[in-house]
């Protein structure tokens, strides 16, 4: 009977759990929930203090050691930059999944002495801070209501959680109210975990370049007829509407960088028809065709080992000053025009990468 009765008391069922022989035991707190009941606003600005830090380190510390890559990578100026928000989005998520789950900190929560925990006060774990994490992408994302939502959360909740801590059943609590020799022990293991952290992604970018690198070769453009080929950055691609008597006709469509070569059979001219002579021909052309044309001084040159004269010309087409790299060179049978360009204002970034392009030119070889 007394047992039934104990059973119908709401009290117990709420505070006490059952034991093996019947009896009640009560049921520990959750104190760090508790803690969190006592915290004003100070504990929002320090988490907003926190995520400024951690903001700033990630966009412009780790952003800009992405794009230092991949321009390295791209061999370009302007890198591929749907692979660098690939790697930013990577490396931000892991940042924060791998130090709140294993440390409880961030870099900008150890500098404001603030730590996520769960209920007993420890390290959430990795479950929980995958949870976090993935709504981190919502209630705090800069580029979704600047980050609103989270701030609103904490500063209304009883328990001062934003919408990814009430999910996880985390809390973020000043390291001083932790107790002290966990607190200790904590301090030392997130500080050893965060160089770890840190080296390992400076690490890990340099290796994800490394493989880039070997995986993603630069591409050998062949001529319609597989006589000769270029070969360009793995960013540019084929694309034949750019001048259908083309015989290979490439662009890197980011960057606004083109070229197309152009080749036609020696027997198609007289015998007596020098590169010169050609040069001559296919500059007039060009110069017909362009507004306001200005040419830049021919010089000879030397394109894996064929005979060639390059010449500038910049002029206005369509309403757009563009810049043009000519260079006439002579095989064995043919006469080629490897003609490169971009707008005017672009041509000093981009006419490393166009000429060493218009290097790369050569006899297939044919069996």
């Amino acid at each position: 009977m007394e047992e039934l009765i104990l059973s119908k008391n709401p009290s117990a069922s709420a505070s006490e759990e059952p034991m093996r022989n019947g009896g009640y035991h009560r049921r520990e707190p959750d104190k760090m929930a508790s803690l969190s009941q006592t915290y004003g606003a100070s504990i929002f600005f320090r988490r907003w203090a926190a995520w400024m830090i951690d903001f700033i380190l990630i966009v412009f510390g780790y952003g800009g050691l992405v794009y230092f890559i991949a321009k390295k990578v791209s061999e370009t100026e302007s890198p591929n930059m749907g692979m660098v928000v690939i790697l930013f989005l990577i490396g931000s998520f892991c940042y924060y999944l791998l130090l709140e789950g294993l440390t409880g900190y961030t870099l900008g929560k150890f500098v404001l002495r603030i730590q996520v925990v769960n209920g007993e006060g420890m390290p959430p774990g990795m479950i929980k801070s995958l949870i976090r994490t993935l709504i981190h992408l919502v209630d705090t994302n800069p580029l979704l209501f600047w980050g609103l939502p989270a701030g609103i959360c904490v500063l209304v909740t009883p328990r001062k959680q934003r919408i990814g801590d009430m999910a996880a059943n985390t809390y973020v609590v000043r390291t001083r109210d932790l107790g002290k020799v966990s607190k200790r022990k904590t301090g030392i293991f997130a500080g050893a975990i965060i160089l770890m952290t840190i080296t390992s992604i400076i690490f890990a970018v340099s290796l994800i370049s490394t493989l880039i690198t070997q995986i993603v070769k630069p591409e050998v453009f062949t001529s319609k007829d597989n006589q000769f080929a270029v070969t360009a950055p793995w960013t540019w691609s084929r694309d034949n509407r750019i001048n259908e008597e083309a015989d290979i006709s490439i662009k890197n469509e980011f960057t606004d960088r083109y070229l197309i070569v152009l080749s036609e059979p020696k027997s198609d001219f007289d015998s007596s028809m020098t590169l010169q002579e050609y040069k001559g021909i296919i500059e007039d052309h060009l110069v017909s065709g362009i507004t306001d044309p200005e040419l830049g001084t021919a010089s000879d040159m030397v394109v894996n080992g064929y005979p060639a004269i390059e010449f500038t010309l910049k002029g206005e087409i369509d309403g757009n000053l563009a810049m043009y790299n000519v260079t006439t060179i002579e095989t064995p049978s043919h006469y080629h025009q490897v003609l490169a360009w971009t707008y005017a204002s672009r041509y000093s970034r981009a006419q490393q990468e166009l000429r060493k392009i218009r290097d790369s030119f050569r006899e297939m070889n044919i069996m």
